[in-house]
């Protein structure tokens, strides 16, 4: 009997031992998902990584690994810290089995959404993760049933977990079997161990004795940025894009972009010439210049689903991915300074919609945006007579962006489902060559702005590309695509049907039409879709997508400047000064990329780029030329400083609205 009491009065130190073991089988998982994850992305290394670099980035990651388990194990912790009080004999072993059956389910899921989620975004968990909230979530699901073997990963994954539930489990009911001393049992060591548990839960779950807990802020500074990305665990990550995603929501998500927070100062300094503007709308207010030309008789802006501009550097033109949209460069104006507003569709076509920065927030569903605001494209060009229309290969309930284009004053809207598809389509829409012929269909001799964007060059990849004449043998003779999958080379593929879909579309809308305007952009950079394992050498080829304007009379008497920059903000000034006679007021936060007496020099997607520069936001010693090599005598500082200025008004106008912030004798007042 006495015994029996000596070992039910010993059992929580026992319990204790316990939870100390699964905390550190915890870690030693996490830390082994980072060596696994480093393992499967080593391509992504700029380059051979130092001892150092990687001692920083899993001593980082040590941090985030030890701080997540903790929270794993709060359960049983916390029935420890009762059974220290009181005992509670087989309930706490339950517990704690039940612990690590969700616990151990819940890194198998995490574990292979988060690899699943780099190998598309090239990041692990950010704000993009919300696109399964607000984007096509069958179309999403669909897409991943396509591209991966989901029963086998969910068959694979479910057999790991039993195992690893039993075979932790055991180990932690192996690790109570052994003789404790008979004093651990006393009140007054009870006492004491309570204590200790109490403090290694609160600071364990706050980290190290600082009692700062790990966020995404801590990464950087391994010296490599896919170090850097690895670095949190993707707990954390998930948790912080969660937190970025409400916080940026409210004023503080505004000092994340600009610390002093001082609205006023950021406009004064970007829009010197309204410094006593009663709104921020009308500090963005201007008159067009007018021009020779008569105007276009329709302007057709189309956004290409992960068109970037890599594959039109001279480096890789013996591809011929990109040929027809080189030409059209050639016989028009092509800005090779360019990159987008947002690394994400709708963070880019928010941007072009609205005339508006992009700033970290949906801008799609902010109640300050959608009552209209006066920057927005298609309200602007119906002022000029143009009647406004939007095509979308996909359906318009994606980012509920039919709605919003009719908010921001377009006339029509049309979706994929509204298409007929003879060449095919598929979750994500119609293909592009069935979406341009249905815009020619739609279009008369009414004037017309029409916003297009496409959908082909997009997971799944399901165009037949060889049918359609891309020739797959030439690419896997060239040695530039050395290594490539079959598969790999069909993406590529796909790149080049949008090429061809464009460039058709363009010769046919001039053949039809008496004065058209084309614009041709990317929506983003694509992120994965490389001629290389590797990642991608240079920052212009990591961020730059192209800027095409094409219309042989519309453009007849246009003189560009000899060197072009810019981004998706100021695609609407360009347009609207090529169309609106002089004196016409508007309002816009960009620039016309045509007008020589500005600074050429574009803000988007955290980059920075001139016509012989390019930087990211948050390394502005970094500067590169469009090739790769180190410049010197860019004023990185300063631009990155507009860069942040620019964003904030973009987030006050989304957010907060046209209004300026209360004020007081101290400085702003946070609403």
């Amino acid at each position: 009997m006495r015994i029996k009491d000596a070992r039910c009065a010993t059992e929580p130190f026992r319990e204790l031992v316990a939870d100390m073991v699964l905390w550190l089988a915890l870690v030693l998982l996490f830390l082994a998902f980072r060596a696994v994850f480093f393992w499967l992305f080593r391509g992504e290394l700029a380059e051979r990584p130092t001892a150092q670099a990687l001692f920083r980035c899993f001593e980082t990651g040590l941090r985030s690994d030890t701080c997540a388990a903790m929270w794993a194990i709060v359960p049983s912790l916390i029935l420890t810290l009762i059974g220290l009080v009181r005992p509670l004999g087989k309930w706490h072993e339950r517990i704690r089995w039940l612990t690590i059956a969700i616990v151990l389910t819940l890194c198998a899921i995490i574990f292979i959404t988060d690899v699943g989620y780099f190998a598309e975004y090239d990041n692990q968990f950010d704000h993009r993760i919300f696109g399964l909230v607000y984007d096509d979530l069958r179309a999403i699901l669909t897409t991943i049933w396509k591209s991966y073997h989901v029963i086998v990963l969910v068959i694979a994954a479910g057999f790991a977990v039993a195992t690893s539930v039993w075979g932790l489990n055991t180990i932690c009911r192996v690790s109570t079997a052994g003789d404790v001393p008979k004093f651990l049992g006393t009140k007054w060591a009870r006492g004491v161990n309570f204590v200790i548990v109490l403090l290694w839960l609160l600071l364990g779950a706050r980290i190290w004795p600082h009692g700062y807990l790990v966020s995404v802020k801590n990464a950087p500074g391994a010296g490599d940025p896919f170090l850097n990305k690895i670095a949190v665990n993707p707990f954390f990550a998930l948790r912080y894009a969660v937190w970025q995603e409400r916080n940026m929501q409210k004023i503080a998500g505004l000092r994340t972009i600009l610390p002093n927070g001082d609205i006023r100062s950021a406009a004064a300094a970007l829009f010197p010439q309204a410094p006593n503007a009663a709104t921020l709308d009308d500090c963005i207010q201007r008159a067009a210049p007018g021009n020779s030309n008569p105007p276009p008789s329709h302007v057709f802006v189309v956004v290409m689903e992960s068109y970037d501009a890599w594959a039109m550097q001279s480096e890789y033109t013996s591809l011929h991915l990109t040929d027809r949209l080189s030409e059209l460069g050639r016989e028009g104006v092509r800005v090779e300074g360019f990159i987008s507003s947002g690394s994400s569709t709708m963070e880019s076509l928010g941007t072009i919609i609205t005339g508006l920065p992009f700033a970290r927030v949906l801008i799609n569903y902010q109640p300050a945006v959608r009552e209209g605001v006066p920057s927005a494209i298609a309200s602007i060009f119906k002022r000029l007579g143009y009647r406004t229309r939007y095509f979308l290969g996909t359906t318009l309930s994606w980012e509920r962006s039919g709605e919003f284009c009719r908010e921001q004053g377009f006339d029509e809207v049309y979706g994929g489902d509204q298409m007929p598809g003879p060449s095919g389509r598929n979750e994500w829409g119609v293909d592009d060559e069935d979406l341009f012929r249905f815009v020619l269909q739609k279009t008369g001799p009414e004037p017309t702005f029409n916003l297009i964007m496409t959908s082909s060059y997009h997971p799944p990849y399901s165009v037949d590309v060889e049918k359609k004449g891309f020739d797959l043998n030439s690419l896997k003779s060239n040695p530039i695509c050395a290594g490539l999958s079959t598969r790999q080379l069909r993406i590529l593929g796909h790149l080049w049907y949008c090429d061809k879909c464009v460039a058709d579309f363009a010769f046919e809308g001039e053949r039809k039409l008496e004065r058209p305007l084309f614009a041709f952009t990317g929506d983003h950079y694509s992120r994965k879709k490389f001629v290389s394992a590797r990642p991608m050498r240079t920052l212009y080829e990591q961020f730059a997508v192209p800027l095409v304007l094409y219309g042989r009379k519309a453009l007849e008497n246009v003189h560009a400047p000899a060197t072009l920059a810019g981004s998706h903000l100021d695609i609407l000034p360009t347009l609207i000064d090529l169309a609106a006679p002089s004196g016409f007021v508007y309002h816009a936060f960009g620039r016309d990329l045509l007008n020589e007496s500005q600074t050429q020099v574009g803000f988007g997607c955290n980059a920075v780029i001139g016509p012989n520069f390019i930087f990211r936001l948050h390394d502005e010693q970094r500067v590169e030329d469009l090739y790769g090599e180190r410049v010197n005598g860019v004023d990185g500082k300063t631009l990155a400083r507009r860069y942040r200025q620019l964003e904030a008004l973009g987030w006050w106008r989304a957010v907060k609205g046209k209004e300026w912030p209360a004020t007081s004798a101290g400085g702003m007042r946070s609403p």
